[in-house]
């Protein structure tokens, strides 16, 4: 027991007065490893705190430029609407007037429902004018005007008074539109000229 108290107490000195001899032990029980380890851990530890800010950074300038777009873009649906809105009033106003030009009076305006808008309504009772303005009109619209006009057929019969003129108000006509409006029996027009007929009343 004695010899072991002794022996006990030599290890302890010399850990506490022998370098080399503190340095053997700690590798024989893996401290080195553990330091090494620990070292090599803080680096990682660095690396990863160096790119946590990067990618940090990374987002605020995302954020900002996200910010950026979505003024851009509330900008840019400002201006549509406006134009639309233009467009519209155009539309309604070049119509009444070539109405007019034939002797008819209507009033325009747009038609807005639950199920259904139209850019383009009035009717004097003898006469009724459903269409829309378009920017640029291609042969899908001809369709869907269609299709509203029998919405209004099954909801409000009542609006179609007299003889009812499919019309369309177009900046631009795709030719196979101008070809369905002229199939179909509907009045289109442009801002220069009717590319198809006011039908017959």
């Amino acid at each position: 027991m004695g010899s072991r108290a002794n022996l006990k107490s030599r290890i302890l000195r010399l850990l506490r007065e022998d370098e080399e001899f503190r340095y053997a032990i700690a590798g024989l029980i893996g401290l080195e490893d553990l330091r090494r380890g620990q070292a090599e851990l803080r680096e990682a530890v660095v690396r990863l705190t160096e790119g946590q800010k990067r990618l940090e950074e990374a987002v605020v300038r995302l954020a900002d430029e996200q910010r950026r777009m979505w003024r851009a873009l509330r900008y840019a649906l400002r201006h549509i609407q406006e134009v639309s809105i233009l467009l519209e009033d155009e539309a309604r106003s070049m119509m009444e007037l070539r109405l007019r030009q034939r002797g008819i009076e209507i009033r325009l305006s747009p038609l807005v429902r639950p199920y259904i808008e139209l850019d383009i309504y009035g009717s004097d009772g003898g006469m009724t004018i459903i269409g829309e303005a378009k920017t640029r009109l291609a042969p899908r619209h001809v369709k869907m005007l269609e299709r509203k006009l029998e919405a209004i057929m099954r909801h409000e019969p009542e609006l179609l008074k007299g003889k009812v003129v499919k019309a369309f108000y177009a900046l631009w006509a795709h030719p196979e539109a101008v070809e369905e409006c002229r199939a179909r029996g509907i009045w289109l027009n442009t801002p220069n000229v009717e590319l198809t007929p006011l039908p017959e009343a």
